[in-house]
């Protein structure tokens, strides 16, 4: 039985057209679980770090939520991620369906998307002013961005790891607990002790002494590896 790799090269180089279509996928997939996981983190998170539900539409469940204190929802922004990774959404279109066509039907399809973009703009802007949300739609452009990143680098950071020799590998997620094992020993005692002016407390203690103990044992056995690695290649 032929393995996926034969069976692969067996059927020559993909065609371009085919990578076009995997290329477009992959990034419409990688906005869109950008924008699932910024909802559901503002609604879990978001709604128990306030106490309140957080909803698009809070007005469905309490009409008068914006007059109400005690209100069991609030108004959520984090559809704003949509609207942030809208221009991303029209390079991805332009990328993939409009390269092959003249300037004035691209140029036009920006000016469209442009357009669009600053009428959201200016409705949701609105709405933020008048609720004084500018600073949670900051926080939502944050998260956006930060979420959206780590898609993408948790597509591709697999692949590259994935070249590494699993004791290389092993060795270095040592090394990076034990840095910052010994580090965090010496910045929260100074953050906390020295700049905060607080009192050594019970936890910090329990902290210091659980740090400081397994940062130095995961670089001695990090170390320890490398030195075995370092000797049996030398011996081949």
């Amino acid at each position: 039985m032929s393995s996926p790799v034969a069976r692969a090269e067996s059927r020559g180089p993909t065609p371009p057209a085919k990578l076009g279509a995997q290329a477009f996928s992959r990034d419409l997939s990688r906005l869109l679980l950008t924008f699932v996981a910024v909802a559901a983190v503002d609604g879990v998170f978001g709604s128990l770090l306030t106490g309140r539900i957080r909803l698009w539409f809070p007005q469905w469940v309490d009409p008068a939520w914006a007059t109400n204190s005690d209100a069991l929802v609030v108004y959520s922004q984090s559809y704003l991620a949509g609207v942030f990774l809208l221009p991303v959404l029209a390079w991805i279109i332009d990328r993939d369906f409009l390269s092959h066509r003249g300037r004035p039907a691209r140029a036009s399809f920006w000016a469209v998307c442009l357009l669009t973009l600053l009428v959201i703009v200016l409705w949701k802007g609105e709405l933020m002013l008048s609720h004084d949300k500018q600073g949670e739609a900051v926080a939502i452009g944050v998260l956006t961005a930060l979420i959206y990143g780590l898609v993408v680098i948790g597509r591709s950071l697999p692949a590259r790891l994935a070249d590494w020799p699993p004791r290389l590998l092993l060795r270095r997620l040592l090394l990076a607990l034990a840095v910052f094992f010994l580090a965090m020993s010496v910045i929260d005692p100074v953050l906390q002790v020295g700049v905060q002016g607080m009192a050594w407390s019970r936890g910090l203690v329990i902290e210091m002494a659980f740090f400081i103990p397994a940062g130095v044992a995961l670089w001695v056995i990090a170390r320890a590896m490398k030195r075995r690695d370092e000797v049996r290649a030398n011996a081949d």
